[in-house]
């Protein structure tokens, strides 16, 4: 089969959980002897790239970005002309999705991967564009039972099949370091964009109320300049160290040196949380916070990690000092393995993947 995905960013350059995603489905269905093609934004002049698995990936000039969407007319022109067996279009992308919604000819799967954000006040003009994309679309595909009942996707019940993602092969198998004792420092790790919806200033501020704790932040963002501050004026940047983007390498070793894993996400735009599941593949147990989407099905409160409302401070700090105890930790963290080898198979999603596309086009 001719696969297309388009979306509106592709890894690398950006390093996100959705990017990686779509990098790894990509190869992935390359490998299994498919043509696999990706339509992005985000480059000043368009190109095209071929990877070492065969994939190319056409990357459309970008004219600008507003509310994290990217203006691209290129991309719209050449969705709409592409011919292909599957067109896979990963919302939220306008711009992707025009394209789409204007190509009439191959069957279209679309994953929902989340609800707007900040961008909501858009839903008025947005709305019946996304509504015509999966009035097109043959399967949509979601996380989580949380996704599935989205108020997006109630016109379609009949579409929506609940897919879990797959974690990355190659960030799993590292060997991790010994678990601290209940008098050590507690190695508390972050992986994820810096963005407002990430909450890793509640998170900062929660380091402030616990001692003898660090914290290490894997990722990069608008926000970093500012949270290094707030880092600086509560008195715990010689405790939190700032990493930035890493390979994939660098990435599995921090999973395998920390004790627990946070996740302070504040926002419903975070569906999923693809850097938990990471982490609890390696053997890490989770603090998140309740939003009522995919991550309260991720992580189970009490027998994969901690969970704990959203904004709220001093809770997050409880929870930091409850995991000091290393068999809670190791329990917890053993446990949270086990579910993600079960659920979070990236072989059985790519292989269920691929069966939905065979049943699109025949």
């Amino acid at each position: 089969m001719k696969i297309v995905h388009i979306f509106k960013d592709f890894y690398p350059p950006l390093v996100a959980g959705i990017t990686r995603y779509l990098a790894d489905v990509s190869d992935a269905m390359a490998q299994r002897g498919h043509e696999v093609e990706v339509h992005v934004a985000g480059v000043r002049h368009s190109r095209r790239d071929r990877l070492p698995s065969g994939v190319t990936v056409h990357r459309h000039r970008e004219i600008a970005r507003a509310l994290s969407m990217p203006l691209a007319p290129g991309l719209v022109r050449e969705v709409k002309g592409l011919e292909a067996d599957v067109l896979h279009v990963h919302l939220p992308n306008p711009i992707g999705e025009i394209g789409v919604v204007l190509n009439s000819g191959p069957a279209v799967i679309a994953t929902f991967h989340a609800q707007l954000g900040k961008q909501r006040l858009l839903e008025p003009f947005y709305g019946p564009l996304r509504n015509a994309l999966l009035q097109r679309a043959s399967s949509v595909l979601v996380s989580s039972n949380a996704m599935a009942g989205a108020p997006e996707l109630e016109r379609w019940p009949e579409k929506v099949h609940i897919l879990p993602y797959g974690v990355s092969p190659r960030l799993i198998g590292a060997q991790r370091r010994d678990v601290q004792g209940a008098d050590g420092p507690l190695r508390l790790l972050f992986v994820g964009r810096l963005v407002y919806y990430k909450g890793v200033d509640v998170m900062l501020r929660a380091l402030a109320l616990v001692e003898d704790a660090t914290l290490q932040i894997v990722g990069d963002g608008a926000n970093r300049s500012e949270l290094e501050a707030l880092a600086g004026e509560l008195g715990v940047a010689g405790r939190t160290q700032f990493v930035g983007s890493v390979a994939d390498a660098e990435l599995a070793a921090h999973y395998s040196a920390a004790d627990v894993f946070v996740l302070p996400s504040v926002s419903r735009a975070e569906a999923f949380g693809m850097a938990m599941t990471e982490a609890m593949s390696n053997g890490l147990p989770s603090i998140s916070t309740s939003l009522g989407t995919g991550t309260d099905w991720v992580n189970i409160d009490g027998q994969t990690g901690l969970v704990v409302p959203p904004n709220e401070v001093g809770l997050l700090a409880a929870a930091f000092e409850q995991l000091r105890d290393p068999g809670l930790r190791a329990r917890l963290g053993s446990e949270g393995a086990r579910r993600a080898a079960s659920l979070f198979s990236f072989d059985r999603h790519v292989s269920e993947l691929e069966a939905m596309y065979r049943e699109a086009v025949a």
